[in-house]
């Protein structure tokens, strides 16, 4: 009886560890997108002539010009960034 205890203790524990280490896996990959998409981000905020899509080093990139309706006749125009690395997706949205 104690050793079917010790062996559903010691799997449930490789389950957990298998677990940890897909949930690792999926935050370092998030970073990685955070921290491409920033070096984007910058490139557009500070380079005139960045072009309007592109990839490099598995980094994809495009942008479009939106605009949305604000209070009264106006609008509030701004370029929608987004950036794909390995699958995942991120929409940041620029000022113009």
């Amino acid at each position: 009886m104690a050793v079917a205890i010790v062996g559903l203790v010691i799997a449930g524990g490789f389950k957990l560890i298998t677990v940890s280490l897909l949930t690792l896996a999926e935050v370092k990959l998030e970073r990685e997108l955070i921290n491409e998409a920033q070096k984007i981000y910058i490139d557009y905020m500070t380079k005139e002539d960045m072009p309007d899509k592109g990839e490099e080093n598995g980094v994809k990139w495009k942008t479009e010009m939106d605009s949305a309706p604000t209070i009264g006749d106006l609008e509030l125009t701004f370029r929608r960034l987004v950036v794909e690395y390995q699958g995942r997706e991120m929409i940041l949205y620029l000022p113009e």
